[in-house]
Order: C-alpha cells, then structure tokens, then sequence
C-alpha cells in the first residue's frame, strides 16, 4: 500500500475543509452580489417611474412624459403607459418588444393597485442568465383608477457585473487556498511535523539503547506528553535490563552452584554404588594375595631351589598381581572424577565394558546376565562415564530387588524412530503401584536404612535427560521389573 507523508495527509485534508467552506462561502458571496446588482437595477427603475409621475403630474402629457422614459431608460427598453383616456408604447434602440403586450402583472396591477416586479431568467451556479427586468405600477390621475405603467429593461449590463464579481469572488476563493497551502505548509512543517520526526528519531534511539536526546519540541501539548512518555518508558526500559543483568548474573551464580552440587551428586552417588561392590572387592583381591602368600611360603621352604621350579613360582606371582593390577585399576577408572565429554559411542561395547567392570569385582555370583544385542551396529552421543554410570546403577539395583539369585536381561536395539533403546530387565520382587511413581524422586528409596541413599536413579534421571533421552519403568510385583533407555541415536559406526 502507498504511504504518504503526515505533512501532505495534514495540508490535503485543511486544503479540502478549506475549500468545501470556501465553496459555501462563494455561493452566498454570489448570491449577495447578484443580490446587490438587482436591488441597483429596481431602485433606478422606480427612481426612473417616480420622475415619470412628476413629470406627468405636471404637465398631463402623456406622449411628452413617454418621451422623458425614452430618454432617461436604457437601450433595449421597452413599454406601456396608460391613463384613463391614452394607451402609449415605447421602446428604446431596437428591441424584441411583443406585438401584442399580454402579461398577467397588468391585470394585477389594474386591479389590485399594487407595484409587481418580476425578475425574467434563473441563476443556478455556476450558470447566471437574467435576460429583464419587469416592473409595472399603477398610474394614478385625477384621483380615478385604471391608469398603470409597464416597463421591461434588459439586464444585459448586470449579467456582466455580476459575472466579474464572480470571477473576482471566485480569485479571491483560489488566492485563499494557495496562502493556506503555503502558510499552513510552513506552519505543519515547523510546529508538527519537525517534532514528531524528531519523536521518530527519539524512539529510533530507544530502539538502539541510546538515551532519547532532550530536544526542543515546540508548543504543542500532545507532542510533548508523548516525547515524556517515550522518556518515562526509556528509563523503565533501562531499569528493567538492569534487573534483567541482575537477576541474570543471579541465576548464572546459582546455575555454577547447583551444577557444581549436581556433580557432587553425581560423584557421591558413583561413590555409592562403588560402595555397594566393595564387599567384593575384598574376596577378589584375597584370593590372589592368598595365592601369592602361599608361593612366597613355598619360595622360603625351598621349593624354588632349582631354576624352573623358581621361574614357574614367580611366574604364578606374577599373574595374580597383574590379576589384582586389573581389579584396582578397573574401580580406579570407574570411581575417579572425569571431564564431561559427549561423543558418539558404541551401545553394544559401553553394555560389554559395564558388566565387566561389575564382574571383575566378584558382585555378581549366582546371577545370571543375558544379553540380547541388536546385530546392527548403534551408536549415541552421550558420555562414557557417566553413562557407564547409569548402566551399572541399574544393574547394581536389579541384583539387590533379587536378593543375589536370579537373572538380568540386558537388550539394546532401535528404538521407534530414529533411536536407540537400552533395556535392563530383572526376575525380582518387583515395585509396588503406590512407589512406582517416586523412584525417580531424590532421596526416594524402598532400601533399608544405610543401604541406599536414594540418589542413584535420579541422578541416572538427570544424567539421561543431559543426553536428550528418557529413562522409564515398568514392573509387575512378583514377576520383575524393567527399566528402559531411549537415547537419540542411529545405526552407525560408532567407536
């Protein structure tokens, strides 16, 4: 849509008020002259008809008194006097006088002894014709009646005074226009129109977040309530980004504290768990060092005397503390603190290194893994770490819902869509209606006292929802329970 600027919208609108009122004004101007100029042309006609009667009344001739008419009317003039005893017609110059006179005014006058004027011709604007002027009055003589005077006069010469006084109404019409189109251009552009540019120019600044310059606005009310406002809703504005900054710094310090906690949570909770497979740890870690107690009680009674007999000894040293080289290495490198790294991993090989992290500490007798893996090859951005954490929570938590005996089914594939999946499955005793709703709240635990903190699955709750994914459950008591995992991911080649 074409726009337009509010100093043309402003003059085009005065100009068109201006002109409706001018156009009312010109009609009665008109009507006052035309108005003047007929008045003129009776007043002469009746001064021309009183001359007449004293003239008459002087000297009771009335041929002579015809001739003072022709004389003293207008060329084109024409008509009728009679007295009790003469009719007389006259004309002045050439004329259209009728043959036979014929007007109804005569009769009026005859009977009634009133003075009839009657205009010939209309004026509608802007078309003007007045082709004469009627006028007829009693003549009175002697005191009797019947006597009258009929007179038509041509008002050529006032049809062109009144057409000049038109045009001059009519310049003086357009002469206004065009000093109020000037003058009020002149006026808009300085009193309204600068300072609602400059209103433009404060918001425009406003929108940049520079301060609206404190300019002079002129005397208009209005304009300078809304620069005010436009003030008033910059400071606000600045106000507001200061608490804004404000409460922003807040929550990014509160943010670094919570985080900071949440990794402590996270740690204790590894911590936790790690707790949970230290009863183990002591069984691993004692056979070989009851191994090597008896090869080193073996090394002093003299068994090693001879070469291969010392070699073979040392030998079997040698493989049970590389054996509890692994056990000690492998909780170090699940219990240590890492860095936070999101990459695209193997599912099927993170499920592999979990359990044998579990195995080599000797948590898992009389509990038998199945695993179920997809053949495709799956992969997810997540974090090591911490998702080897999750995975080892639930296995920890499903051999504790099974007292030590039973089975734990592990399975991965293609979730619907593009997904992976990650299921671990238990034969234990299940989680009643009534709790399955809190588990994934902390310090939620079903647990006896000092055997859970009831952080591992919120914390394995956060940890999955970091990755985009979702954690659920689902469990029948008496029958087991199953945890499910889905993680954005796709058939890849993952490492």
């Amino acid at each position: 849509m074409r726009q337009i600027g509010l100093r043309v919208e402003i003059l085009f609108n005065l100009l068109l008020i201006t002109a409706v009122a001018m156009f009312f004004i010109g009609i009665i101007s008109f009507k006052v002259v035309e108005g003047y100029a007929l008045r003129g042309k009776v007043d002469s006609t009746k001064a021309v008809i009183r001359s007449f009667k004293s003239f008459y009344s002087t000297n009771r001739d009335l041929n002579k008194a015809v001739e003072f008419l022709s004389d003293v009317l207008e060329p084109g003039a024409w008509g009728v006097v009679s007295d009790s005893r003469t009719r007389v017609s006259f004309e002045v110059g050439e004329t259209d006088k009728p043959e036979h006179i014929t007007d109804p005014i005569i009769m009026d006058v005859i009977h009634n002894g009133s003075t009839v004027i009657n205009e010939e011709g209309y004026s509608f604007l802007p078309f003007i014709y007045y082709k004469g002027l009627k006028y007829a009055a009693p003549l009175n003589t002697g005191g009797g009646k019947g006597g009258f005077i009929y007179i038509y006069q041509p008002l050529g010469s006032i049809k062109k005074s009144i057409l000049v006084g038109h045009r001059y109404i009519a310049l003086w019409i357009v002469l206004d226009l065009t000093i109020i189109a000037l003058f009020g251009s002149y006026l808009l552009s300085r009193r309204i129109v600068r300072p609602i540019q400059q209103l433009i120019k404060s918001t425009e600044d406003i929108a940049a977040g520079k301060p609206p310059a404190a300019e002079n606005l002129g005397w208009v009310q209005e304009i300078n309530q809304l620069y005010l406002s436009l003030v008033k809703m910059y400071i606000e504005i600045e106000m507001s980004k200061r608490k804004l900054r404000e409460n922003y710094d807040a929550l990014e310090q509160s943010h670094t504290a919570l985080q900071a906690a949440q990794n402590e949570v996270i740690l204790s909770e590894k911590l936790a768990s790690l707790g949970k497979v230290a009863a183990g740890i002591a069984h691993e870690i004692g056979n070989p060092l009851s191994a090597i107690r008896s090869y080193v009680d073996a090394l002093k009674k003299g068994y090693g005397d001879k070469e291969w007999k010392r070699d073979e000894v040392l030998g079997s040293i040698q493989n049970e503390v590389q054996r509890i080289d692994k056990i000690i290495r492998t909780l170090l490198e699940y219990s240590r603190p890492k860095s936070f790294e999101v990459r695209n991993v193997n599912i099927k090989e993170m499920i592999e290194d979990s359990i044998d992290i579990i195995n080599s500490q000797g948590v898992l007798k009389n509990i038998e893994i199945n695993l179920h893996m997809s053949d495709e090859c799956l992969g997810a951005n997540v974090d090591r770490h911490q998702f080897s954490q999750v995975l080892i929570n639930l296995i920890l938590n499903a051999r504790d819902a099974m007292d030590g005996t039973g089975s734990i089914t592990i399975s991965s594939g293609p979730a619907e869509g593009n997904g992976v999946e990650i299921a671990v499955r238990d034969t234990g005793c299940g989680i009643s209606p009534d709790t399955i709703d809190k588990i994934f709240d902390p310090f939620f635990t079903t647990k006896e006292p000092g055997k859970g903190t009831g952080l591992g699955l919120a914390v394995s709750h956060r940890i999955i929802e970091s990755f985009s994914g979702k954690i659920t459950v689902e469990s029948e008591q008496g029958k087991g329970t199953v945890f499910k995992i889905v993680l954005p991911g796709e058939t890849n080649n993952a490492s």
